[in-house]
């Protein structure tokens, strides 16, 4: 048998980066490329693919490349560098066996047991270096909104320039704040336009990276700014919307002028990006995010094909509307992570790409980190760590408030993998349960501190 394309890659090759450019040239010398960009697919030469190009298939594989031949163990090995699906050619007289070369999956650790407790201490470092970042991170995101708020203000005047945002993504990684600023969207909320260009561009670095790790990959600094930088200028076209629409606190009438300037946005945004010169990628982000895989629900604007959409925009889709659920919004209530990532779920197929949206929850967790939960101990505690994909309902948390609803400052850091008589009963609404005027389920989280 021989390989003639590989039809589907995993989301590793969605932006290629410089490790996944050397393997497909060093692999794939003399194959074409399909790829994705602002005008959709082209065909190039795997010797002229650059560092995040969108990959969507490998064609015109020269039959006597090594990797061609299909032999015993190429399907994991090939699934292991993240090419997924691929067509071959077989000869008539040629009997095709099952593989049985496919690697077992790794046993699911059980909650109490040794390889639990040994996991749990390593978890317990990273919670607490988690902590350490909260406060550096409140600075973070403060300092990004008002950059986002002058590069828009800048560009109603026609001046477009994103380098105090390259700074500002560069810093955020540098220090490492993205988690902790993904937790603080969740319990702070955010304007409808600045802020929230900030927390969707976080949560959508620190998904893009979770994705990259679970798969044993290893996301690097440049990718990190380049996905938080695509985050950042997902609504750069919003510099071309009068400022009284962009800022009303009224729900416009789907059919109203004022909700057909805002529908806009995505087809300035790839507009201004273009003028710009910025990579493919980051104005397909801006000028798809609200395409849905049901291109003829109303929501989805503009008008094209679900297949234009790249695989980091189809992400960037879902976190937009993630971020807009647990953001401030003047005509209706915050929703809390927990319910804003079951909401989103009910979504899968209609208006998201299903894998995606797998793997978007994945990284969120079900209860997602500065998640507010009472557990049946009866004590209230806020999630600093999710939990293990095979065990979604245990995450990490710090025990906040006791059982006779009392405040406590000496709070308790509980692995719920290691508490199997303990569990989480319900998810609380922080903006009921505290003061929201006074922010203050967020400086009871700002407050935690582990011994």
């Amino acid at each position: 048998m021989i390989i003639h394309e590989v039809s589907e890659l995993s989301f590793d090759y969605a932006t290629l980066d410089e490790k996944h450019l050397r393997f497909l040239q060093n692999t794939f010398a003399g194959a074409s490329i399909l790829t994705l960009d602002e005008k959709g697919q082209k065909s190039v030469s795997v010797a002229d693919l650059k560092v995040f190009d969108q990959i969507q298939a490998i064609t015109e594989i020269p039959p006597g490349l090594k990797i061609a031949k299909v032999v015993d163990g190429l399907a994991p090995l090939m699934e292991k560098n993240g090419l997924l699906e691929f067509k071959v050619t077989i000869p008539a007289d040629v009997k095709v066996a099952e593989d049985e070369s496919r690697p077992m999956e790794a046993p699911m650790v059980k909650v109490g047991s040794s390889e639990a407790a040994a996991l749990s201490r390593k978890k317990a470092v990273e919670v607490k270096k988690f902590i350490s970042t909260i406060e550096n991170a409140t600075e973070d995101r403060e300092e990004a909104t008002n950059f986002v708020e002058e590069m828009l203000d800048s560009g109603r005047s026609g001046k477009f320039s994103s380098k105090g945002v390259e700074k500002m993504v560069g810093e955020i990684v540098a220090n490492q704040s993205t988690s902790a600023m993904k937790a603080i969207a969740g319990l702070r909320g955010s304007d409808q336009t600045y802020a929230h260009c900030v927390d969707m561009s976080v949560i959508l670095q620190d998904c893009y990276a979770d994705i990259l790790t679970k798969r044993g990959k290893e996301a690097g600094d440049e990718i990190n700014r380049f996905t938080m930088f695509s985050g950042f200028m997902h609504d750069i076209g919003k510099s071309e919307v009068p400022k009284e629409v962009l800022e009303s606190t009224e729900k416009f009438a789907p059919d109203s002028q004022e909700m057909m300037i805002l529908r806009n946005h995505t087809t300035y945004g790839a507009k201004i990006l273009t003028g710009m010169d910025v990579h493919p990628t980051v104005i397909n982000v801006a000028h798809y995010h609200h395409v849905k895989k049901d291109t003829s629900l109303f929501t989805s604007y503009p008008d094209v094909p679900y297949e234009k959409v790249s695989s980091i925009t189809r992400l960037a889709s879902i976190v937009d509307v993630y971020q807009a659920l647990i953001g401030n919004r003047k005509y209706k209530k915050n929703w809390v992570p927990g319910k804003a990532v079951e909401y989103i779920l009910k979504l899968k197929g209609s208006e998201f790409d299903e894998t995606l949206l797998n793997y978007f929850v994945g990284s969120m967790g079900r209860y997602p980190a500065g998640s507010l939960v009472r557990l049946s101990s009866k004590e209230l505690a806020f999630v600093l760590m999710i939990a293990p994909p095979e065990t979604p309902e245990r995450p990490i948390v710090a025990i906040v408030e006791n059982g006779a609803g009392e405040l406590i400052s000496n709070h308790t850091l509980l692995d719920l993998m290691m508490e199997p008589d303990i569990s989480i009963v319900e998810v609380v609404d922080h903006y009921e349960h505290y003061d929201e005027s006074e922010d203050q389920a967020y400086r009871i989280f700002q407050s935690i501190r582990i011994q």
